[in-house]
């Protein structure tokens, strides 16, 4: 399947990345993430709007000075993610990898795709705030917005 991504300058992005077969790897690993961010904004200019980590998955508003550069972040930042967990970690990520995504070198810790939404006025943008606000109520991980620490809305 082809995906046709819209790249427009001066356009926000709404993206959601999500761990292979959702392993809750983020929440608990949430330094060498953060570091993962920093290090792509050492070579990508953007700046993050909003942002929610949850454990196997996160969702994130960025807007990069240059629209084609938004898959060069993602990439970074899973790279370096990738890059800086614990070998045992990587070594029980690969034992639920097939062979062909082995072979293709597929670390096992990232599903290959992201989801992305081009954000085109107000209405979207707090839509989109206001689905990543509540995404830690809605899978049941606390009741109320404010006890979330992993997101830019507390």
């Amino acid at each position: 399947m082809n995906y046709k991504r819209i790249f427009l300058e001066n356009y926000s992005y709404y993206l959601t990345l999500v761990t292979y077969r959702r392993q809750p790897l983020l929440v608990d690993n949430i330094e060498l993430l953060r570091d993962a961010f920093k290090r792509s904004k050492r070579k990508y200019r953007y700046s993050i709007n909003a942002i929610v980590i949850l454990p196997d998955h996160l969702h994130m508003i960025i807007t990069p000075q240059i629209a084609t550069d938004y898959p060069k972040i993602i990439r970074a930042i899973k790279r370096s993610f990738v890059y800086g967990l614990d070998s045992r970690i990587k070594a029980e990520a690969k034992t639920v990898l097939n062979t062909q995504k082995y072979k293709r070198g597929h670390a096992g810790i990232w599903q290959e795709r992201y989801y992305e939404y081009t954000i085109r006025d107000e209405k979207d943008m707090l839509e989109k705030f206001t689905y990543m606000k509540n995404n830690p109520i809605k899978h049941g991980y606390i009741e109320n917005t404010q006890e979330w620490q992993y997101s830019s809305f507390t």
